[in-house]
C-alpha cells in the first residue's frame, strides 16, 4: 500500500485534478475513486484498511489496487512539467524521455519518416542538456535507420563518429558513478575506517581526473567531484571540502541551463562545512545564495533550514535560532510533513526551551510562548527518533536529563541518569560516539557529586580533558547529534548547579 500512497500523493500535487483530467483516469463515483481519495486523506494505510473501507475481500482489493496503480503510472505521461518546481534540466529530462518513447513507438509502427525526424530533433535537446545515455540510444537507432532505410552514407558516417564519441563519455560517466557508489556503500555501512575511505577516494579520483580535464560532462563532473570531496570530508578536512564545494558550484553555475541537483548537493555540503568550522556569517551568506535552488516547502528546503538552525546554535546565535524555529514550524501544514522533519524540529524546540530555562535566550525573544513547553508532551511526540539509539535518541536523552537539572528536579534527574548508564555500555561503545559517550559519563558524575557545582567540576575534570581531545570538527559522528556543542552545554549545566549539596 505504501507505493499507492506515494503515487497518489505525487499526483495530487499536480494540475491533473484541477484541470479535470483526473476524471478520465479514474471514473467518478467508482470504488477506485473511493480508494484514491481515501489514500489522499490518509484514511487507508494497509490492505486491512482498504478491505474495511470498501467492504471487499482480499482478492478484490488486491485487483483494485493493481488497476489503480496502473492508472496512476499511466497518468504520469499526461503531466506538464513546464510550470513545476523542477530545474530546467529536470523538466527537459521528463519531456525528452516522453518524446523518446513516442519516437520509438513510431518506428516500431513503421512511421519511419516521422520517427526519424522526431529523434533528430530530440537529439538537439539531449545533447544540450547532456543526457549522455539518451543521446547514445538516439545515435544507435539513427545509425541503424540511416544504413537500412535511407542509405545515406554521409549521415551514417557522421552518426557513427558521434556514437563513438558519446560511447566514450558514457563509459567515463559510468566509471565515476560506480566509484562514487562503491565509496558510499562502505561509508554508509561503516565497514571501513574513515582514512581507508579517504585513501580509496584518492585512488579513484586520480583515475577520473584526466577524464574530467578532457570532458565537461554533467554526470562525469557530478560524481567525479563527489569522489574528490570524499578524500577530504571523510577525514574532517572541512577547509578543503569547502573549497571543492565552491569550485563545483562555480562549474555547474556556468552551464547553459539550471543544473538543479548538483547545486543543491554542493551548497548543502558547503553549509555543513561552515557549520563544523563555526563560521556563522559565511554559512548565512551561502544559505541566502542557495535558497533559490531549494523549492520552498520541499523536503530538501527543510533540511537546509535544519543546517541553518544548527549553524546558529553552534555559534551562539540562540535568538536567531529561536526566530528561525518559529518561521519554519509556522509553515502551512507543517504538521503533515514527513516525521523526520516534524520530529527534528520538535527536538530543536526542546533545546531552545532548555536554553531559555538556563537563561541563554532572553525571555522577551520567546514572548508569550516562554512558559508553554511541556516535557511530557514532547516525550510523546518523538516516537520515531527514540528508536535511533546511536543517533538522535542521544540528543533526546541528554535533553531530558539537563531539563530536569535546570528545573532542579533532582530526584527525576537521578532516575534518568541511572537509566542512561546501561544505555552507554550497550550503544555508545565505538569511536563514532566517543564525544557523546564522554559527555554522558560527565553527566553521570552530577548526582555522585550531589549536584554541587564545584564538586562536579572536580569529578569531571579528567573527562572534560578527554572530550577536548576530540573536538567537534574532528569527530566522526553525524553532525546532527550535538544540537548545542557539548562544551557549551556543559558550561551552561555547571552554571545552573548550586553551591550547596543536594541531600537526596
Amino acid at each position: 500500500m505504501k507505493d499507492l500512497v506515494e503515487l497518489a500523493g505525487l499526483l495530487n500535487k499536480t494540475k491533473l485534478k484541477s484541470n479535470g483530467a483526473m476524471q478520465f483516469i479514474i471514473e467518478p463515483g467508482s470504488k477506485m475513486e473511493t480508494l484514491f481519495q481515501a489514500l489522499l486523506d490518509k484514511e487507508v494505510e494497509s490492505d486491512d484498511d482498504a478491505k474495511s473501507l470498501l467492504k471487499e475481500d482480499g482478492s478484490s482489493v488486491s485487483s483494485l489496487k493493481n488497476k489503480l496503480k496502473d492508472r496512476l503510472l499511466d497518468a504520469f505521461f499526461l503531466l506538464d512539467y513546464k510550470d513545476s518546481n523542477f530545474s530546467d534540466r529536470q523538466k527537459a529530462f521528463a519531456e525528452c524521455y516522453k518524446k523518446w518513447a513516442v519516437g520509438m513507438t513510431l518506428l516500431i509502427r513503421n512511421a519511419k519518416i516521422t520517427g526519424i525526424d522526431l529523434l533528430e530533433r530530440l537529439m538537439r535537446h539531449s545533447t544540450h542538456f547532456e543526457f549522455t545515455e539518451l543521446t547514445l540510444d538516439i545515435l544507435r537507432v539513427l545509425k541503424l535507420q540511416y544504413s537500412t532505410i535511407e542509405g545515406d552514407m554521409r549521415k551514417y558516417e557522421d552518426t557513427k563518429v558521434k556514437f563513438r564519441q558519446y560511447e566514450k563519455i558514457w563509459m567515463m560517466e559510468s566509471k565515476a558513478e560506480e566509484y562514487y557508489s562503491d565509496l558510499m556503500i562502505h561509508y554508509t555501512n561503516s565497514k571501513s575506517t574513515q582514512q581507508e575511505i579517504s585513501d580509496q577516494a584518492r585512488e579513484y579520483y586520480a583515475e577520473l581526473e584526466p577524464f574530467m580535464q578532457e570532458c565537461s560532462s554533467f554526470k562525469l563532473h557530478l560524481f567525479g567531484r563527489l569522489v574528490q570531496m570524499m578524500i577530504y570530508n571523510t577525514v574532517n578536512d572541512y577547509v578543503s571540502t569547502a573549497k571543492l564545494c565552491e569550485d563545483a558550484i562555480e562549474f555547474f553555475d556556468k552551464k547553459q541551463y539550471d543544473s538543479g541537483l548538483p547545486l543543491q548537493v554542493f551548497y548543502y555540503n558547503l553549509v555543513v562545512c561552515y557549520l563544523q568550522l563555526k563560521e556563522f556569517d559565511k554559512g548565512q551568506q551561502v544559505i541566502n545564495r542557495c535558497e533559490y535552488y531549494f523549492a520552498e516547502g520541499s523536503f530538501n528546503w527543510f533540511k537546509l533550514q535544519e543546517l541553518f538552525f544548527m549553524l546558529a546554535m553552534h555559534t551562539g546565535h540562540y535568538a536567531d535560532a529561536w526566530r528561525l524555529h518559529e518561521r519554519v514550524t509556522a509553515y502551512p501544514r507543517f504538521s503533515e510533513k514527513p516525521h523526520q522533519i516534524v520530529e527534528m524540529w520538535k527536538i530543536y524546540q526542546a533545546y531552545l526551551y532548555l536554553l531559555l530555562k538556563l537563561g541563554n535566550i532572553p525571555a522577551e525573544v520567546a514572548g508569550e510562548k516562554a512558559g508553554k513547553f511541556r516535557v511530557g508532551k514532547f516525550n510523546n511526540e518523538i516516537s520515531n527518533y527514540i528508536k535511533d539509539k546511536r543517533g538522535m535518541n542521544i540528543s533526546i536523552l541528554i535533553f531530558q536529563i539537563l531539563y530536569t537539572i535546570a528545573e532542579r528536579d533532582y530526584e527525576q534527574a537521578i532516575n534518568r541518569i541511572d537509566a542512561i548508564e546501561q544505555y552507554c555500555k550497550r550503544h555508545l561503545k565505538d569511536q563514532a560516539t566517543f564525544r557523546s559517550n564522554t559527555f554522558i559519563k560527565m553527566l553521570l558524575q552530577i548526582p555522585i557529586a550531589n549536584f554541587h557545582r564545584e564538586a562536579v567540576k572536580r569529578k569531571t575534570e579528567k573527562l572534560q580533558k578527554q572530550l577536548d581531545t576530540v573536538p567537534l570538527e574532528a569527530a566522526n559522528q553525524t553532525h546532527e547529534i550535538e544540537i548545542v556543542p557539548y562544551e557549551a552545554l556543559w558550561n551552561m549545566t555547571l552554571e545552573s548547579l548550586q553551591l550547596k549539596i543536594h541531600k537526596g
